[in-house]
């Protein structure tokens, strides 16, 4: 194979590129007639990445974004620049060829950049989309555990964080996804998205963020980068089946930076409690659901609801034993389940704490998977863990909530739970969630 060859497959694979005016694939540097060694897939040509590559005998990059730091690789003062020279020398040096695939690889179809990063989200289904946008149907969650479940999928990619914009508590179903510096937030929401996951690149904070914070749609951002590698990676597996004589190897970085955290969490709880167990209503499920205390074999039956409702996969045994089963008090039982079929779809710990000395049952890690909301299921099982609260002999329970879970904690004041203030600082947290559960109620009331 010769460098050549890769070119001539990306032009009959991209018909729609430009290819002769006004795109930026293809040779950025070297011989496009040298005898390809090995094929180097990055999402950039840094002289870092470059090095990886020569080390792995690869002498064909093959890079997403630009090797000499402008679009088309053409600024002259770029390209003259120190950091530009000392790669050039480096490229002369191991007679290395750079191409750049970009354009075609954005929005191939199935297997290129937005589609695979939609792919590897796996968040829902996509019922809209332009050319460089997707809207995905999820269900009806909070914007904040929605930004836990993205975090969850970018930490596979070395992402440390998800930034954030806008009201926690919104309740989103249909997020809208972008990748690179095309993350058109303004196209995204009218495609129908009621929130967005764009790009350090793709957005700027005082433009596009400010206009969605008054918007009130919520936003999620990402590096530019980790957007992009499940497309990348994509490009090196179809690079192998395109050129199956020719090693084909990923190289460079997932995310772009690193990040040095200078504050703890804001997330602060709210605490809320109930005097009495004496007059708890009967649990009612809907037909074809079944409540049940866990068995001991059933601690993954648990783990499943905490994980699809409360988390987004980082609840493991570990944390099964360090929540529950390493306390003295345990028992299988305290766990309530509810069950559609042989699918476990709610749960919560019927637990116990003391308070200033004096014992209160406890309402802890509730949870209703995702898909199951919207049929009473958190009231249900909060219910049945009072139930048994009572059974283990407790008069009163109090519970612990994030303060932007409204709906929570609407339905934990319906069923007889009141506010627990702790403090000046919790009188001021509850202050601050009665008022956001009174616009959210009036959202509701206008809806």
């Amino acid at each position: 194979m010769i460098a050549k060859e890769l070119d001539d497959h990306m032009r009959s694979l991209g018909t729609w590129v430009a290819w002769d005016d006004g795109t930026c694939d293809g040779f950025k540097y070297g011989d496009p007639e040298v005898e390809v060694r090995g094929i180097a897939v990055g999402w950039q040509s840094t002289l870092e990445a470059l090095q990886a590559a020569h080390a792995q005998g690869c002498n064909l990059f093959v890079t997403h974004e630009p090797t000499f730091y402008s679009h088309f690789d053409d600024d002259p003062e770029r390209g003259a620049s120190a950091p530009a020279m000392a790669k050039r020398a480096f490229l002369d040096e191991t007679g290395m060829v750079v191409y750049r695939c970009h354009d075609v690889w954005d929005v191939v179809e199935g297997n290129g950049v937005v589609d695979r990063w939609v792919a590897h989200l796996d968040l829902g289904e996509v019922v809209a989309g332009d050319r460089f946008h997707r809207v995905i149907e999820v269900p009806a969650t909070t914007a904040w555990e929605l930004a836990g479940q993205v975090g969850q999928r970018v930490r596979a990619l070395r992402e440390q964080a998800v930034r954030f914009i806008g009201s926690r508590s919104a309740m989103v179903q249909r997020l809208g996804v972008g990748t690179g510096a095309i993350t058109d937030v303004r196209a995204m929401v009218e495609l129908g998205a009621d929130a967005v996951l764009v790009t350090d690149d793709g957005i700027s904070m005082w433009r596009d963020g400010a206009w969605l914070a008054d918007l009130g749609v919520p936003a999620m951002v990402i590096n530019h980068t980790t957007a992009e590698i499940p497309g990348l990676l994509g490009l090196e597996e179809h690079l192998r089946q395109a050129f199956p004589d020719v090693p084909v190897c990923f190289v460079g970085d997932c995310c772009g930076y690193e990040l040095l955290v200078a504050e703890g969490t804001r997330v602060k709880l709210i605490r809320m409690r109930r005097d009495t167990l004496d007059d708890l209503p009967p649990v009612v499920l809907p037909e074809g659901y079944r409540l049940a205390n866990m068995r001991e074999d059933e601690v993954w039956a648990y783990l499943q609801v905490v994980n699809r409702s409360l988390f987004a996969g980082e609840a493991d045994e570990a944390w099964f034993r360090g929540t529950f089963q390493d306390d003295p008090l345990y028992h299988p039982a305290h766990i309530q389940l509810i069950w559609h079929g042989d699918e476990p779809v709610a749960g919560a710990a019927a637990w116990h704490v003391n308070v200033a000395g004096e014992p209160y049952g406890m309402v802890h890690w509730v949870g209703a998977s995702r898909s199951e909301r919207g049929l009473g299921l958190g009231k249900a099982i909060t219910l049945a863990t009072l139930h048994r609260l009572r059974q283990r002999g407790y008069r009163r329970a109090l519970l612990d909530t994030n303060p932007w879970r409204v709906q929570a904690v609407a339905a934990y004041l319906r069923l007889g739970f009141e506010p627990w203030p702790r403090g000046p600082e919790g009188e001021q947290l509850w202050k601050s969630t009665l008022e956001a559960l009174e616009r959210w109620r009036a959202g509701r009331a206008t809806q």
